[in-house]
Formats: C-alpha cells, sequence, structure tokens
C-alpha cells in the first residue's frame, strides 16, 4: 500500500503523492492509502502546510472504471470519506494539478483548501457519461464555488475546461509554469507568511450570490432533461438543493444518489460502452499479433476518386496526415478537391476553422496519377475500383477501404468518414502482424475506435444492417405492421426505424438481398410498384414536403400477401433485438468478431443504436437470454436459417452466463 502513495516532509510542508500508473486512478486501495498517509500528516506537529499531487502524467484522473460493476464500487473507503478527511483538515491543503484532472480526481481537487494547476492543465466531471451522479461532493462544493450555470456545465454537458483560460481559470487559484512540486512549495510558503488558514468550499456560498441566475438555471436545465435521465434529473436536484439545505444532508442526498445510479440499467449500460471503447482503443485484437511493431504513420496514399476518397482525405487532412491523393482519371479527382475546398470554407464560415488552419491542411494534400502518388507515402489505402494494378513497394503496407474482397488487409470506415469514429479493420486470412499493426496506428493517428473483424470483406456494420433488416421483413411475413415496427423502434429510443431508414436509403439497393424460401424481400416487392424510396416520393412511406406519411397503399398491399396480427409494442421490440443479437452469436460463432463488447460498439457507432441500452448484446443480456431464447424458439418462419436460435444460447443459458462474458 505504501508504494501506491508517497510522503516526504520539505520545511514543513507535507507532500504526499500518488503513484498508481498509468492515470493515478482513485480505486479502492489506493483511497485507502491516501486517508492512511494525510491522517500522519495531519496529526504530525511538524507539518504545516498539506500538498497532493500526482507522480508521472496526471493528477488522479478519476476513479477505477474496473471496480464500477464490482463490489470494490462501493467498499470502504469511499471517496467520500477520502475527501471529508480532506476538506476538515485544520491545515491548509493544496491540491497541486496536472494533467488530466477528471472525475473523482477533480471531486479531491474541490476538497482542497486550494487548487494550483500547471499550465494546460484540463478539468472534468464526466460522471454522467456513465449513467453516475458524482459520489464525492460535486454537487455541493462545484456550485459554492462557481454557481449553478457554470456547474452544469461539467455535471451535465461533462464540459471539459483548461486552466489557462475562463471559466477554467475560476477553479484554481493560481497557474505554473515550472516545476510543479516547487511552485506547491512556494504556494505554501505564501500561505504560511500570509497567515492563511484553511478555506473550505463547504463554508463558502459566493456561487449563490446572484439566487435569480442561479434557479433560472436550475429551471432551464429541469425543462431541457432528457425524460427518463434519472442521473441527470438527480444532479439538477442535488445543485438546485445546495444553497437551501446544510452542506452534509446536501452531501448524504448526493450520496444516496450516486448508489442508485450505479446499480440502474442505464448506468451499467453507459458503463459497459464506455469501457468497450476504452479497450478497443487500448488493445483491439486480443491476439498474438499485439507483439507486432507499429509503423509510424505521418502521410497515406489515398488511391480512387468519388465520395469515399475525398471524406478519406478530408479526415486524414484533419488529423494532421499528408494526404497523396491519386487516380487514373484527373477530372473526378479535380473535382473531388473542389469539394474539399468546399468543405473547408463552410468550416470558416461557420466558425469552427480559422483560414490558417484551413491553408495549413490544404497544403499538406497532393494530387496526380496514382503511380506518382504512392512514392513518399507510408500506407496506401485503395479507396476506388480499378487501382489495384499499381506499383509499389513490397513492404509498403495496402488496405482496401472500399467494399470489396479483402485478402490482407481492409478497413471498413462507418458512413460519413469525417463524422464517425468507427473504423472497422477487416483482418483477412493473409493479414500479417505488420499489415494488423499498421492498420491500428492509422485508427489512433484519425482518432478513430478500431473494431478488428476476421473476415474475407465482410463487416461486422454489414452484417447486423442486413439482419435488421431481413428481421423486419420476417415480421411483415408474419403480421406486423411495419409502420407499428417503426413506432416500436422510435419509442425504444432508436432513432432509425427500419423502414422509414430504407425509403431515405432507397429501395433498390436493398431489393436484391437474400431472403430464406418462403420469405419475401418487400423492398422488392415495392421496387416493382414503382414505390423506390424517398427519391420517387412514395417507398414504404409517402413522401411530401412534410416528411413520411404513413401510406394507404402499402397495407393493402400486404394484406393481400399475408394476414395481419396486432403485436405488443414490447414483443416487436423484443424480437427484433433477438434476431440481432443471434446474428451477434453467429459472428462470434465463426470468429469473424473477437468479443461481444465488439458488437456492441459496432451498433452504437454504426448503427446509432441507443447509447443508454449499451449495445445489441449487452441489451439482450440484461432483458435476459433465457427470455429472448425463448422468443426465438417460438418464432414460426420459414426462414429458419435466420431465426433459429444458434448454439450459443442455449450454452449461455444453462451456465447462468450472459454475452458480457463472451
Amino acid at each position: 500500500m505504501t508504494d501506491l502513495v508517497g510522503y516526504e516532509t520539505v520545511d514543513g510542508t507535507a507532500i504526499i503523492s500518488v503513484s498508481h500508473p498509468p492515470v493515478n486512478a482513485l480505486a479502492q486501495q489506493v483511497r485507502a492509502a491516501l486517508i492512511s498517509v494525510f491522517a500522519r500528516a495531519d496529526s504530525a506537529a511538524d507539518v504545516l502546510e498539506i500538498v497532493l499531487l500526482g507522480e508521472g502524467a496526471t493528477f488522479p484522473a478519476g476513479g477505477e472504471l474496473a471496480e464500477l460493476d464490482s463490489p470494490a464500487a462501493l467498499a470502504e473507503p469511499h471517496l467520500r470519506d477520502l475527501c471529508t478527511l480532506v476538506e476538515n483538515s485544520e491545515k491548509p491543503v493544496v491540491a497541486a494539478l496536472h494533467g488530466t484532472v477528471f472525475g473523482g480526481g477533480m471531486e479531491l481537487a474541490l476538497a482542497a483548501h486550494y487548487r494550483l494547476a500547471q499550465r494546460g492543465t484540463r478539468l472534468g466531471l464526466p460522471e454522467l457519461k456513465l449513467g453516475l451522479v458524482p459520489g464525492g461532493g460535486a454537487t455541493q462544493r462545484l456550485p459554492r464555488l462557481v454557481g449553478a450555470p457554470l456547474a452544469f456545465k461539467m455535471l451535465l454537458d461533462c464540459a471539459v475546461f483548461v486552466v489557462d483560460r475562463a471559466p477554467g481559470q475560476s477553479l484554481v487559484d493560481g497557474l505554473s509554469d515550472g516545476d510543479l512540486k516547487q511552485a506547491a512549495l512556494q504556494f505554501c510558503q505564501k500561505l504560511r507568511k500570509e497567515a492563511t488558514g484553511p478555506r473550505r468550499l463547504s463554508e463558502l456560498r459566493s456561487g449563490f450570490d446572484d439566487m435569480q441566475a442561479y434557479q433560472g438555471a436550475v429551471a432551464e436545465r429541469r425543462a431541457a432533461v432528457k425524460a427518463g435521465d434519472e442521473a441527470a434529473e438527480r444532479i439538477i436536484d442535488l445543485v438546485e438543493a445546495a444553497p437551501l439545505l446544510p452542506f452534509e444532508i446536501g452531501l448524504n442526498m448526493e450520496e444516496e444518489a450516486h448508489e442508485t445510479s450505479l446499480s440502474s440499467d442505464a448506468a451499467k449500460a453507459l458503463r459497459h460502452s464506455f469501457l468497450a471503447e476504452h479497450r478497443a482503443r487500448r488493445s483491439p485484437a486480443p491476439v498474438a499479433n499485439q507483439d507486432a511493431t507499429a509503423p509510424e504513420i505521418k502521410s497515406i496514399a489515398v488511391l480512387g476518386a468519388g465520395p469515399l476518397a475525398m471524406q478519406i482525405t478530408v479526415t486524414a487532412l484533419n488529423a494532421g496526415l499528408g494526404v497523396h491523393w491519386g487516380a487514373h482519371e484527373q477530372g473526378p479527382l479535380q473535382e473531388g478537391c473542389k469539394q474539399i475546398r468546399e468543405i473547408f470554407e463552410n468550416g470558416i464560415k461557420k466558425g469552427g476553422l480559422t483560414r490558417e488552419v484551413a491553408d495549413q491542411r490544404l497544403a499538406r494534400l497532393k494530387t496526380g496519377e496514382s503511380a506518382e502518388m504512392v512514392e513518399g507515402a507510408d500506407m496506401i489505402l485503395h479507396a476506388a475500383r480499378g487501382q489495384g494494378n499499381v506499383p509499389a513497394p513490397r513492404h509498403m503496407v495496402r488496405a482496401v477501404a472500399m467494399a470489396a474482397p479483402v485478402d490482407a488487409l481492409g478497413l471498413r470506415f462507418a458512413p460519413p468518414v469525417f463524422a464517425t469514429k468507427l473504423l472497422e479493420i477487416v483482418q483477412g486470412p493473409n493479414c500479417t502482424p505488420h499489415q494488423l499493426a499498421a492498420a491500428q496506428a492509422l485508427a489512433k493517428v484519425l482518432g478513430k475506435v478500431p473494431v478488428v473483424v476476421r473476415s474475407t470483406g465482410e463487416s461486422i456494420a454489414g452484417r447486423l444492417s442486413a439482419a435488421l433488416q431481413r428481421a423486419a421483413d420476417g415480421m411483415i411475413d408474419l403480421g406486423a405492421n411495419p409502420y407499428d415496427i417503426d413506432a416500436a423502434t422510435l419509442a425504444w429510443g432508436w432513432t432509425k426505424p427500419p423502414f422509414q431508414t430504407r425509403d431515405t436509403l432507397g429501395l433498390e439497393a436493398l431489393a436484391t438481398a437474400p431472403r430464406g424460401e418462403g420469405a419475401q424481400n418487400w423492398s422488392a416487392q415495392l421496387v416493382e410498384l414503382g414505390r423506390k424510396g424517398w427519391v420517387s416520393g412514395a417507398g414504404f412511406y409517402d413522401w411530401g414536403d412534410g416528411g413520411a406519411v404513413q401510406s394507404d397503399a402499402v397495407p393493402r398491399l400486404l394484406n393481400g400477401t399475408r394476414a395481419p396480427k396486432d403485436w405488443a409494442q414490447e414483443d416487436l421490440q423484443h424480437l427484433l433485438l433477438a434476431a440481432l443479437a443471434n446474428e451477434g452469436t453467429r459472428l462470434l460463432t465463426e470468429g469473424m468478431a473477437s468479443r461481444a463488447a465488439d458488437i456492441d460498439l459496432v451498433s452504437l457507432l454504426a448503427l446509432d443504436f441507443p447509447k443508454e441500452h449499451g449495445g445489441i448484446m449487452k441489451t439482450a443480456s440484461q432483458i435476459g437470454l433465457f427470455k429472448l431464447f425463448k422468443l426465438l424458439e417460438r418464432v414460426r418462419h420459414p426462414d429458419r436459417a435466420f431465426w433459429q436460435p444458434t448454439a450459443l444460447w442455449p450454452d449461455l443459458v444453462k451456465n447462468g452466463r450472459s454475452f458480457d462474458d463472451v
């Protein structure tokens, strides 16, 4: 335990340092060690001030994420216990901040009497992203310091502030340009010289000076909060209570709300998706190939013209890469360059981009004939057909970025490329460790979340999207109304209902999708009648200036082929989800996906699955595998190859496991 927290005294000032790499997370054993060492400093007669700091890259950057779904999350000592001990000290306590001071680290900093920060330090309270109410006193201390409007920006918007400028400067008492430890010692000497004692935020009320603005912020946030977002609602309640109730009662209310949020399904789902993304970024593929040395990617050759190549080029330029954009035909290439310039001009007009930055990005773009663009690049991305014969050095990594067969390495970007985080790395049968490492290095520099897929070209997103539409068609075969299916999807929080989404994409693209014997491809049926979707003014819906309107003609067509049946909304939701989870089990069984969490990530980032449900597989686990397994078993549909539950379901059910264990 002593290895986690260091202790030394310098001229009457105790230096307590946390050493728990990589981010000094406030795990249960770290909290216990801090309390022990802090109590020692607090009781030492020769100690006049106490400094808290973090070794290495950062001051404690939050709690231990892995603890949140374990008994350690509620194990003593709690974060509140540590913060209370720090704040109640009769000796001035200075938090010396650097790096990323987030979550529990920020709450510890607020409990200190003074905050000194190295320039560039970032402060934030991202708990709500995990469905959590803070548990170390932030909802009570922060409003006392900065008032409700700014407190809500941190607590509800999860805004991150840099201490160098407003409003971040209002959260600290001083800035340091040099050695932080020495600056903290000098800060303590100044406090000693001026006989300045502890300054507790629990006793501060300056944040309540403008109660009209305070109460206005509470009312505004309460009116805007999303229905059912219990953690956000409780945070608003707690901030509202801060000026009205004694500090200790506010802390007790916060502690109760924190423990309740820990156990909610929404919080578990949000934590699951957060941790899945965190693991994917740190370790995309749990295979031996991780030992390969990742090359440094500074420039890429994007070969082929067209929308995909243009979007990849913009994304790479925005990420600081040099781009050599090549094509055999220069006309389409120049048209693509024109579109890129227009994108940057729009960014300047909207204020999100300066002229200087736009010019710098465009200066990193070279265009020309494909063969010429390969020279000097670190990696080749084939973004259109007809570029496979471009010669390149044997050591140069090539990746197929378009929808095409993959022998070695493929990349599948979720559209639109410059606005989404997902990058599926297709590990073909002849992919080498070096090629895989290069793809993972590219994902990192582009800021993408990498998910490794083992296939000859298929992506997880493609498989899930196809399964969604196949299931929706199958449910129509079973008598469901397409408008009821869309309404059930929207009511559940999924903003991409199957049939309305089909219409916007165009039904012709889906009309050739395979269906099992005895099953209908309803997109093909409508295309034959000239109803091709939004582009033609009619598909499953009638489309006009006011958007989508339910059609009278479509139900008549459907009911002439199959018998209609009334479905409960929850049954429609659960059957659609069960079908998608069943496809997920096929992906796992085939070895295409390594982890159920990867399937969840793809559903969240590519299919816009509701984040509060945590992804397809996580939601299935929360509803109950046995329940969904039995639901699939009861389906009487001729497309048995699709609806028949795979062998993974009964195996997990029998052993009391869930997809969280896969």
